[in-house]
């Protein structure tokens, strides 16, 4: 087989790939979440907070298909919060668990429908009422602190499922493909779980939880509790998407004249709509081109690299464990020789714990003088933005 038979072998590969991926995803949100545009789910309302220009775009406009690497990327992002949510579900069901995967609760604020797909919600009478809802995010790198947007999804799916509880507004689709269509929450657990629980969801205790998932590693925050401020919050804001949407629809409004993202947010460099979002907009210097493109060459190898480098050095430390190796012995392979030896972990200052410690010691405004007096204001520098259109 000669190289171009080959690569065109290995090109439609791919393609199929794409293609299936993207049919796939259509069916699925058709099935799971039905016609998107008819409504405002509570993602719309979390995104509004990360990029409003962006959240209207994606309510409004269908992604361009390519036959490019960069499409079936895309596919693979999207597609790896789905793999994760099946994973979870597997791991829930292992543990001995039966949880309602996608319920669904559908109201309507005046004349502006809204819907909550809450990936999984785990209901118990034993040893009192409780009800758990989880949401599963799929993360490139765990997050120190939950973003504000996946907190306002959690905390709204959290607050409707107990504003709206005795009202028949829960729907959700079984393993067998028949839909249990407006029922009570109450109704819902009984006809599926077999769980009985009170009209009254002051006698339960709900809590809402983020399960954040990377490729290596897991990290949960919460609980979340139900408040009415958060209902409020989430009918005001889906409001204001709704008119929004209308107004673009009815060209009443032009989409570069909402409010996009302030700074570089982390989702620009993803986001679908950035080619001619105007926050991106400048002055034209294509003779630059060629200079950016070998920059962004550069660190994604530089970025291959590192992982490759830190791989290794796993493997490598790995075996000089499993050589019985006297502790700081050097092993010689030949033209190289390595050694592994324990390290002191690095000494980092509490600073929320300082201020706990100085408020204690001399009282809440000498505490913030003194850490003030101690803070050193670094010099000004430039940073380099660079993302690829």
């Amino acid at each position: 087989m000669d190289e171009t038979t080959r690569n065109t072998g290995a090109e439609g590969l791919l393609e199929i790939l794409r293609c299936g991926l993207e049919r796939y995803a259509e069916r699925q949100t058709a099935i799971r979440l039905g016609d998107r545009s008819r409504y405002v789910g509570l993602s719309d309302i979390a995104r509004m907070l990360d990029c409003p220009r962006a959240a209207l775009a994606a309510k409004l406009c269908t992604t361009e298909r390519g036959n490019t690497a960069e499409a079936l990327k895309r596919q693979l992002l999207l597609q790896r919060g789905h793999w994760f949510e099946t994973g979870v579900h597997q791991a829930l069901m292992g543990y001995g668990l039966s949880p309602l995967s996608q319920l669904e609760i559908g109201i309507r604020h005046g004349n502006i429908p809204i819907k909550a797909h809450l990936d999984f919600t785990l209901v118990t009478d034993q040893p009192h009422p409780s009800v758990r809802i989880l949401e599963v995010k799929s993360t490139a790198k765990l997050p120190t602190t939950l973003s504000e947007s996946c907190a306002m999804q959690i905390s709204g799916q959290t607050a409707l499922l107990k504003a709206y509880w005795n009202h028949p507004v829960f729907n959700i689709i079984q393993e067998t493909g028949e839909v249990l269509c407006h029922r009570t929450f109450p109704e819902i657990c009984r006809e599926l779980l077999g769980v009985s629980l009170s009209d009254d969801a002051s006698a339960c205790d709900v809590q809402g939880w983020v399960l954040c998932l990377s490729m290596h590693d897991a990290k949960a925050f919460g609980p979340f509790f139900p408040e009415n401020t958060d209902v409020a919050r989430c009918l005001d804001m889906a409001s204001e998407f709704w008119e929004t949407v209308n107004a673009l629809r009815e060209n009443r409004l032009n989409l570069n004249a909402v409010q996009t993202a302030q700074g570089l947010a982390p989702l620009c460099p993803s986001c679908f709509w950035k080619e001619d979002c105007p926050h991106f907009k400048g002055s034209l210097h294509p003779e630059w081109e060629d200079t950016v493109a070998q920059l962004m060459e550069l660190k994604a190898q530089k970025k291959s690299l590192d992982e490759a480098i830190g791989e290794l050095e796993v493997r490598l430390k790995a075996a000089y464990q499993l050589s019985h190796t006297v502790r700081g012995e050097w092993i010689n392979t030949g033209n190289h020789t390595f050694r592994v030896i324990p390290q002191n972990g690095r000494v980092t200052l509490d600073r929320k714990r300082l201020a706990k410690e100085l408020d204690t010691l001399l009282g809440e405004q000498n505490a913030q003088t003194l850490m003030a007096r101690c803070e050193k204001q670094g010099e000004p520098f430039e940073r380099l933005y660079a993302i690829r259109m």
